[in-house]
């Protein structure tokens, strides 16, 4: 009996559990918060601590990474790069998804010339292309990583708006919510208690795909000199200082990169094991 019982539950489990994307996404995604979390226990190095008589070594011992003009260790800046790339997707991200649910959910309630207004709104921020419009209001605000925040929350804020309205306007015509306007539940307690829970996870799935454009958009502001300024060790501003010595110290550049690669694709593989396991065509 008990195991009759137990299997529809667990039955519903291993598709995301198992699941290949699922497994490879959240591996590449845990190496990374490990790697930021653990910086560190895992060098001996400081991110800024430099040493002349090591300049431009390549990948050895002492240097798993190799060292760069002023002699840093690079494995040592990949991991402390690796705390300000996921910083900055997490907050842009959070901030975007919290913004853009209230704004769509209200939206989508309110209906009428509400609806209007603020989606308008929306429509104005999402017509511009997303790296200029970063750009644009990073390069206005000023460079430094709490502008650099900003802008990527503002570029991605109208993809979350337009999610939580399209999901409050499929969950508003069902009979629950008409049972809790009909009891007398006002649209604060409707929205909050109701509507929110209920559109949740698709916002936290597109949360992590855009999770992955946040690392990306805080990489080149990095590089273009618009996000977290010298010393701060982010992987755009490595991949910046490695420009001139591309030919003479490759490694300068190899790191960096493959650290924005692996972890943009672990981000992108999960989110999209998370869209299957919440799409309900699947289930």
């Amino acid at each position: 009996m008990s195991a009759a019982a137990a299997s529809p539950a667990a039955a519903r489990l291993p598709p995301l559990l198992v699941s290949p994307r699922a497994l490879l996404g959240g591996g590449l995604v845990l190496l990374a918060i490990l790697a930021a979390i653990l910086a560190p226990v895992l060098t001996p190095y400081g991110p800024n601590e430099t040493d002349f008589l090591a300049v431009l070594q390549g990948p050895g011992l002492a240097h798993p990474f190799g060292t760069d003009e002023l002699g840093r260790d690079i494995l040592t800046r990949v991991l402390y790069g690796a705390r300000v790339s996921l910083s900055v997707g997490l907050v842009s991200v959070l901030a975007s998804l919290v913004a853009g649910a209230l704004i769509g959910s209200f939206a989508g309630y309110a209906s009428g010339w509400t609806d209007t207004i603020l989606m308008r709104l929306m429509d104005v921020i999402f017509a511009f292309p997303s790296v200029l419009l970063a750009l644009a209001i990073a390069a206005v605000l000023g460079p430094s990583l709490g502008n650099a925040i900003l802008a990527i929350a503002v570029v991605n804020l109208p993809v979350f708006a337009r999610i939580a309205r399209a999901q409050t306007m499929v969950v508003c015509s069902l009979d629950f919510v008409e049972a809790r306007r009909a009891l007398g539940f006002g649209a604060g307690n409707i929205l909050f208690r109701t509507i929110l829970p209920n559109i949740a996870a698709p916002l936290m799935v597109q949360g992590s795909l855009l999770f992955a454009a946040a690392i990306i958009t805080e990489s080149y502001l990095s590089f273009l000199g618009l996000g977290a300024q010298p010393p701060t060790a982010t992987w755009g501003n490595m991949l910046r200082d490695a420009i001139g010595f591309l030919e003479l110290a490759p490694w300068m550049a190899w790191f960096s990169g493959l650290a924005i690669f692996l972890t943009v694709l672990g981000f992108n593989v999960l989110g999209d094991a998370l869209r299957d396991a919440f799409d309900p065509r699947t289930a």
